[in-house]
């Protein structure tokens, strides 16, 4: 830890406001939540996998479409919740730890 951020660390916790400054790998991910909904369980997965793909960036989004792959990025293998009977049959929200590679 440099120098520097231990002070900023120091003076925020005599504040009594501590703000978690993420280090240089962590700074190039990130953690997105969406939602997806269809008639079977793998559809709606389908669903919450693009959208959470589309929050990246349409580009990204547009590429994988059409190539099964994100370059620049590595995509998590997403965590997901399903609840059937809502929706369209099965309603799932997911969520994934994206980084920019």
């Amino acid at each position: 830890m440099t120098a520097v951020r231990a002070i900023r660390l120091s003076a925020l916790a005599m504040c009594g406001a501590i703000v978690a400054q993420p280090v240089d790998a962590a700074t190039r991910c990130f953690v997105k939540t969406t939602n997806g909904t269809g008639p079977t369980e793998d559809v709606a997965k389908f669903q919450v996998y693009e959208g959470l793909v589309r929050s990246v960036n349409e580009g990204l989004w547009a590429t994988w479409m059409a190539s099964g792959t994100t370059p620049g990025y590595h995509v998590g293998k997403p965590v997901f919740v399903c609840r059937t009977g809502i929706g369209l049959g099965v309603s799932c929200s997911g969520r994934a730890k994206i980084c920019k590679i």
